[in-house]
């Protein structure tokens, strides 16, 4: 994605919350498929640097069900990040 990007470069200790997961998709199997479906992403590229929001319960088909919402970069969408993450959380559908 980036020049230099490594799963080996990426700091383990960046994000320590015990509900954060770090994932490494080498291969950009994930990223490829968003970024070829236009309700995602507007082009064939790859989606990165992105945040994906789903309904907790949702599941995969053709597709994710309960699209909640999206954006890229996360530094410059992180105000749209949190007004889609904190009703969720105040819902008590997803734990803090």
């Amino acid at each position: 994605m980036f020049p230099g990007d490594a799963r080996s470069e990426w700091p383990d200790d960046l994000l320590t919350d015990p509900r954060v997961v770090h994932l490494w998709d080498e291969q950009k199997i994930a990223g490829t498929w968003y970024g070829s479906h236009p309700d995602y992403l507007n082009s064939n590229r790859v989606l990165w640097d992105a945040f994906l929001i789903y309904a907790p319960e949702a599941h995969w088909d053709d597709k994710p069900s309960h699209f909640i919402g999206m954006g890229r970069t996360i530094i410059e969408m992180r105000e749209e990040l949190r007004s889609k993450l904190l009703p969720l959380l105040q819902s008590g559908q997803v734990k803090q």
